[in-house]
């Protein structure tokens, strides 16, 4: 029999286990690998790998959970954005609703309070179609330095300019009747959290935003029923402001007597009322964010693309504001030193973004850049670096893409 001390027996284990625990490491490093399994969504809800079938392949995402996506800004040549580019910005999970169970309610400080099914309310007030911009507060986040806190939104991306069915919110508003006092209109959606305790998406507009005309309950999206991720069956849709406004899967217009105090109001979508040291946090006197500053970003040609330079090139692009409209656009071929005036297509409907186009004859061969910066009519430009902020928000700095002449 052999004699084994208990020190030996010691190693020997401790071999063993050593062995076993490697083992069980490359294992576990092996599984690490493979793509983790998507969690399962929620009952009720729409799981991302379901939304992201309808999208794009050139759709880039920067979060799952909360789900953000957009494409590049070579994507969106297009004067009404398909819907299969249009960004993608949930704050919670995405609701599958059934439009035949759905209801919006109006309340508040009105003096009757109304109720509508989708079909009720199709049937109540005339139908219009407009294309309106919708951009999310944080779209081009990445631009800035020091980075700002947020989802890492793409240097370009975040927005898109569909064309909207639905009926003017100022319709419901006179029909309910508005009580002395009324100041804001807050929309409250039906997407859950991921806790029962998570605090309900809720935003409120001043009331003349929400009276004015182009402001809309949508259901359609491009002549289409909206798609689920993008508020179906019904959705605020408030052109020109920051998209967080535009509240999807609307249940119920509460009607204020002052901003709606919420998560929504006071933490997130705010910004300094003046600007304040890049890395510093946020002031006590923030103020809610609003409409976009003016903007304007190149569609084509693509960055890096392969031009000849015995033919001239045509850029391409789309310029936009929150309020107000687009005056001109100006392209710079040498880093904004000169510049020169682009052609603006005629102007539509009043929140859409424009198309304008310039004619080039490269004067040399090699890498060139084309630089754009829009003017709207109240004499504001595009900076080239726009203001920090500490949630990177409102990013409007020139665009520039560059291209590489070839003989």
């Amino acid at each position: 029999m052999e004699d084994r001390r208990p020190d030996q027996s010691r190693r020997s284990f401790l071999t063993r286990a050593a062995g076993a625990g490697a083992l069980a490491a490359i294992g576990d490093a092996l599984a690490q690998d493979k793509p983790a399994a998507a969690p399962a969504a929620p009952a009720g809800t729409i799981g991302n790998d379901a939304i992201k079938r309808e999208k794009h392949a050139a759709m880039q995402y920067h979060s799952e959970r909360p789900l953000t996506g957009s494409v590049p800004a070579h994507e969106h040549d297009f004067d009404v954005t398909p819907n299969d580019r249009m960004f993608v910005r949930n704050n919670l999970l995405n609701p599958d609703i059934d439009a035949a169970q759905h209801r919006l309610t109006v309340k508040g400080l009105v003096d009757k309070e109304l109720s509508f099914s989708l079909d009720e309310l199709k049937k109540a007030f005339p139908a219009v179609t407009l294309r309106g911009m919708l951009e999310c507060a944080g779209a081009g986040r990445t631009n800035y330095l020091p980075a700002a806190s947020g989802t890492p939104w793409s240097q370009t991306g975040g927005m898109g300019c569909p064309a909207w069915t639905g009926v003017r919110l100022a319709g419901l508003l006179k029909a309910a009747g508005l009580k002395s006092g009324a100041a804001h209109v807050a929309g409250q959606g039906g997407d859950p959290g991921m806790i029962a305790t998570a605090a309900p998406v809720i935003r409120s507009v001043p009331l003349a935003k929400a009276m004015e005309e182009n402001t809309l309950i949508a259901w359609d999206m491009n002549g289409a029923p909206l798609p689920k991720v993008h508020g179906y069956p019904l959705r605020l849709v408030v052109p020109g402001w920051v998209g967080s406004a535009s509240t999807k899967w609307v249940t119920t217009l509460h009607v204020l007597d002052a901003p709606f105090k919420g998560a929504y109001m006071t933490s997130s979508y705010v910004m300094p009322k003046w600007p304040v040291e890049p890395g510093q946090k946020m002031p006590p006197d923030a103020v809610s964010t609003e409409a976009w500053p003016v903007k304007s970003m190149i569609t084509f040609p693509a960055p890096n693309s392969r031009v000849k330079g015995s033919g001239r090139i045509t850029v391409r692009g789309r310029a936009w504001v929150g309020e107000g409209s687009i005056d001109r656009v100006e392209i710079s071929v040498d880093e904004g030193v000169t510049w020169q005036r682009a052609r603006l297509a005629s102007r539509g409907d009043r929140y859409a973004w424009r198309t304008f186009t310039f004619d080039y004859q490269p004067q040399r061969f090699g890498y060139m850049t084309f630089v754009a910066r829009a003017w709207d009519d109240r004499g504001n430009a595009q900076p080239m670096v726009s203001a920090w902020n500490p949630l990177g928000y409102f990013w409007n700095g020139v665009h520039r893409v560059g291209v590489l002449v070839e003989a």
